[in-house]
């Protein structure tokens, strides 16, 4: 399994910056040069982030023992994520020679107690890739499924909260003009006026407040229906 020189220089990093040794880098490396490869990228992520799951649940069941309260729903999300971990990491060697795929197979998706063992490890070092992510670190990773287009997600985000916040002024100005239709209404019951351009300014002001109240509930409602 011959990796990228760039994958390589990730994994030593990967080491480096958490003082640690991978159980498995060769794999480690190969499973994120696959899918860099063949544009699953986001697999790998999903990978990642399920084998990090997966080995906090395992510690907070090692931590609380059988008998411990929630022991059986962890029990049951764990080998849930470990499902999806291995159908995730089969997918990405998918296209792999069959010398490889058959490797992985022997080592990390046999049923036996070693297998399981060995496979436990490799998620283990998942987790610490999934860490990296977490720091805020890049993986070397190209096309359009790399951390390159984090940026454009960050700013679809921003635009999402500006949107929203837009949407929670509109609302308030509604709010406010239909509030102050209310009070004109009740001031023109208890006190009406008592001039012709007394009724006409009031007629005039209710109207407007009304046209704002229905106006900004229009607009507030549009990104909403466009999303």
């Amino acid at each position: 399994m011959e990796l990228r020189s760039t994958t390589k220089e990730f994994i030593e990093e990967l080491q480096r910056h958490f003082g640690r040794s991978l159980a498995f880098p060769q794999e480690v490396g190969y499973l994120l040069d696959q899918a860099n490869e063949n544009g699953l990228v986001e697999l790998f992520r999903d990978a990642i982030f399920q084998a990090k799951f997966a080995t906090k649940t395992r510690e907070v069941m090692t931590r609380i023992g059988p008998d411990g309260e929630g022991f059986d729903k962890l029990s049951t999300e764990f080998r849930t994520s470990i499902e999806k971990t291995s159908t995730l990491l089969k997918t990405i060697i998918k296209e792999s020679p069959d010398e490889i795929k058959q490797r992985f197979v022997k080592d990390f998706f046999s049923l036996d107690q070693l297998r399981f063992a060995q496979f436990i490890k490799l998620l283990e070092d998942l987790s610490w890739v999934k860490n990296w992510e977490v720091d805020g670190k890049p993986l070397p990773v190209s096309g359009k499924d790399s951390t390159i287009a984090e940026p454009s997600r960050d700013k679809l985000r921003s635009g999402e909260r500006a949107s929203h916040r837009s949407r929670e002024e509109l609302v308030r100005i509604r709010n406010a003009a239909s509030f102050g239709f209310i009070l004109l209404m009740l001031l023109f019951l208890v006190d009406p006026p008592v001039t012709f351009l007394g009724w006409g300014l009031t007629i005039v002001v209710e109207l407007f407040l009304l046209y704002i109240a229905l106006a900004s509930r229009a607009i507030a409602k549009k990104p909403q229906q466009s999303i």
